[in-house]
């Protein structure tokens, strides 16, 4: 992830994207707050069997600011990712979202099923969360007063607490110095309102698998309920792994994603 992005036209932004390795390809999207430094620790290995593809959403790491509120929601994320993959040239992939990236992969899955080889969805929820909805009104009402620095210095004592808790902090103080504070506003919002697209994920029939760090306690019942939707879908936990799996504990992160492939193969075998 040292190289330079290359820079990918969509409309009124342009987004930063990188690749690794070849093979089939295998997109990994971000979530809220996120960029793809979310995922360093992976893409080597999975470059070696695959064509990895990572991309920055608007608003977030080195894709365009606009600074306005009224260009960021869930439906243009998923139109922004729609443009991105005819962009590079992908008819047919393997997508993994995490968290908000996971909300937009399933809208993505639901309206072009037959782009995707599989499916995984990490750390998300069809519906919006429940828990601490009035933390998060009061990150958003701080961020709209005194800027995101304020919300970051507010909550970082909070934030190492994984095994890799300076290395995951460092990491987030970048990615947060690079997101648009009207993204935050925007998609922070619609993260506590959006509509639950859970009914019609039954039918998917796609091979997916839906992946939870054991302590991100806040997603148990939401990641349950998304294996439960989609048909033949296969719950993976990764232990002692909060939030973001593939940082807390990358090898056993990786056997779950290497397991998903063969079980995506052997479907399609």
């Amino acid at each position: 992830m040292s190289k330079e992005p290359h820079f990918i036209d969509v409309g009124d932004i342009q987004l930063a994207t990188w690749e690794h390795g070849h093979g089939e390809p295998f997109v990994l999207v971000h979530g809220f707050t996120g960029s793809s430094l979310d995922w360093v620790d992976v893409v080597d290995p999975l470059a070696a069997t695959h064509r990895v593809l990572t991309l920055d959403q608007r608003g977030h790491g080195r894709s365009s600011n606009t600074g306005d509120e009224a260009t960021y929601s869930f439906d243009q994320l998923v139109a922004d990712f729609g443009s991105y993959v005819d962009a590079v040239g992908l008819e047919s992939f393997h997508l993994l979202g995490h968290s908000m990236g996971g909300m937009m992969a399933m809208r993505y899955a639901l309206a072009a099923p037959d782009r995707l080889k599989s499916l995984i969805l990490m750390d998300t929820a069809a519906a919006p969360a429940k828990g601490a909805p009035e933390m998060m009104r009061t990150g958003l009402q701080l961020a709209r007063e005194h800027g995101l620095n304020a919300v970051f210095e507010a909550i970082s004592p909070f934030l190492a607490t994984s095994p890799r808790g300076e290395i995951t902090l460092e990491r987030m103080r970048t990615k947060w110095g690079q997101m648009d504070v009207a993204a935050f506003l925007a998609l922070g919002a619609e993260l506590l309102e959006h509509e639950s697209v859970l009914d019609q994920l039954a039918t998917l029939r796609i091979p997916t698998t839906v992946i939870l760090g054991e302590n991100d306690h806040g997603l148990r019942h939401a990641s349950e309920a998304l294996a439960a939707a989609i048909p033949g879908a296969h719950f993976a936990i990764i232990p002692n792994a909060g939030h973001s799996p593939q940082e807390d504990d990358p090898a056993a992160w990786l056997a779950a994603v290497a397991a998903h492939f063969e079980r995506s193969a052997a479907s399609a075998g």
